[in-house]
């Protein structure tokens, strides 16, 4: 069953106000948070892609193997590209792939950027076997233009390029990468774009394979780093990309509302946030607390944003968000807390008060620490000495920490190409902070994917179940999302102009979100036994 199409009146969940900029903040002005009584409304179904099935399941928990660098029971050392290509390619027609539904498509639906990477990956596979797995798929009968067959043969270079990489090849290689520097551009259309980057990662692979830059430890990690830095520090420019992308807007929401339900009956409120970034999201809990009867009024909320990057722009930022609080009439303290790394996080860091109910918010921070596994759990006894009502979880719903470069590269170009096609339908070409974005978010973490092996790669995706079974482990209860979260998420998603290949959809006790079918982020509430 899709998701019901939900009305949503000019006093929805953002009060159909715009969000402003203020500096490294945008807040929106203040307006009622609805608490939405959803329990009597359907709730969608439905599956979304996989890309690789139960073998993506078994990679990710090499997280959990005492060595997280262990090949896996499915992989073989010599395993090549156009078989994990095949793998994935092959999902669409398995069925794994989910098609958008047709309410949600325009009334001429052109080809999604991932479905170029698809096709593209079709004819990679089938000139390197006999078989070609697109042959009866979706796409057998598919006519295409001049513009999307050109970038169909620009995505085979590319994958032809990353073939011999992993092959040592490197000589071949270059060459095919020098074929794609000169047809693709970051103001291009979206596959040029994507290209653009994934190249030049390749090339970096290549220049610290053959010693032509610096590949000692120290170098590595802090490459790996400055990617970790960008996200997390307090940004005008990033803040805007997010409020343009749904599924960013989307996992906020959610996130928050899944605060609010548990906290209903607390009165004195600490959130510790491990990884605050602009702080929007603190708004939307201020304005759902400030809409309380009086009788149930929050005496005081108390904000503690733990951090390793922009101390001074984050105190900036807690003073404008004591300012917001204080123009709704709630009583708000903000506090930092700068620590070196957050596996070194304690207790002692975090002053709570007696009678103060405590919730978590780890929005993409836990995949920075997965390797070595220690430093995950150690930050992870750091939240449970916080003994807080929830925790909530945002990750990135992609398969990324094999320990083996194809697999690794093959799932970021698929996962980037239906972020690719969120961004085209999103934003103009030319528009700053889509190519800020896209070089931020991208330029970057396609470095990092292809370009870095070992423990200097401090992303590392993994799937939703990865984690599940990982908090488990740790003594965690996996809390659901309630259908007023969902219902609120659908609210938000269609907020945002380009929100209809935006899918939200239950995942066992979580969100899922995603694009166009494909899996983009998900959102889960915990708590500790």
């Amino acid at each position: 069953m899709e998701n019901p199409d939900f009305e949503v009146s000019d006093s929805g969940i953002c009060g159909g106000a715009p969000i402003t900029h203020d500096e490294f903040i945008p807040f929106p002005p203040p307006h009622t948070f609805h608490h939405v009584d959803a329990s009597h409304l359907p709730l969608a179904a439905g599956s979304f892609p996989s890309g690789g099935g139960d073998a993506d399941q078994v990679e990710g928990l090499c997280i959990l193997e005492s060595d997280p660098l262990a090949h896996l029971s499915y992989q073989q050392n010599d395993i090549i590209l156009y078989q994990r290509v095949a793998q994935i390619a092959s999902s669409f027609q398995s069925g794994a792939i989910e098609d958008p539904p047709q309410s949600m498509l325009p009334v001429v639906a052109a080809l999604s950027v991932e479905d170029l990477v698809r096709i593209a990956a079709s004819e990679f596979v089938g000139s390197h076997s006999n078989h070609d797995v697109m042959s009866s798929g979706a796409f057998h009968d598919v006519t295409l233009s001049e513009e999307e067959s050109e970038s169909v043969e620009l995505t085979q270079i590319l994958l032809e390029a990353a073939e011999n990489v992993a092959d040592r090849k490197f000589d071949t290689a270059g060459a095919l990468l020098q074929r794609c520097h000169g047809r693709s551009s970051p103001a291009g259309n979206p596959i040029q774009r994507l290209v653009f980057y994934y190249s030049r990662a390749l090339t970096v692979r290549i220049d610290r394979e053959t010693g032509r830059i610096a590949s000692s430890r120290d170098v590595v990690r802090e490459q790996s780093s400055d990617l970790y830095k960008a996200v997390m520090t307090p940004s005008i420019q990033l803040a805007e990309f997010h409020r343009r992308i749904p599924f960013s807007q989307v996992a906020q929401f959610a996130g928050i509302q899944a605060i609010v339900e548990h906290l209903e009956g607390s009165r004195c409120i600490h959130v510790v946030d491990l990884a605050i970034k602009n702080g929007q999201q603190w708004t939307i809990l201020m304005q759902a607390l400030a809409s309380r009867p009086t009788r149930r009024r929050v005496q005081r909320l108390k904000i503690t944003a733990v951090s390793t990057v922009g101390e001074q722009r984050i105190e900036q930022m807690g003073n404008r968000l004591v300012g917001f609080a204080e123009g709704l009439g709630l009583p708000c303290v903000f506090e930092a807390v700068v620590v070196p790394d957050l596996a070194h996080l304690s207790r002692a860091h975090v002053r709570i008060e007696s009678g103060q109910s405590v919730a978590v918010m780890a929005e993409y921070v836990f995949n920075t620490l997965a390797e070595p596994l220690d430093r995950l759990d150690s930050l992870i006894r750091a939240v449970r000495s916080l003994k807080p009502c929830v925790v909530v979880v945002g990750e990135v719903e992609g398969n990324m920490n094999s320990p083996m470069f194809v697999n690794r590269f093959v799932e970021s170009l698929f996962y980037a190409s239906a972020f690719f096609d969120c961004m085209e339908d999103c934003m103009g070409r030319d528009e700053p902070t889509r190519k800020y974005g896209e070089a931020t978010l991208f330029g970057e973490s396609s470095k990092i994917v292809s370009a870095i092996d070992g423990r200097e790669r401090i992303v590392r995706n993994m799937k939703v179940d990865v984690w599940r079974t990982y908090f488990r482990r740790m003594g965690m209860v996996e809390e659901e999302i309630s259908p007023s979260s969902l219902y609120q998420a659908n609210l938000v998603a269609r907020k945002v102009p380009c929100w209809k290949p935006c899918t939200v959809k239950m995942n066992g006790k979580g969100l899922m979100i995603g694009w166009k079918g494909t899996k983009i982020n998900s959102v889960t509430a915990w708590s500790f036994t």
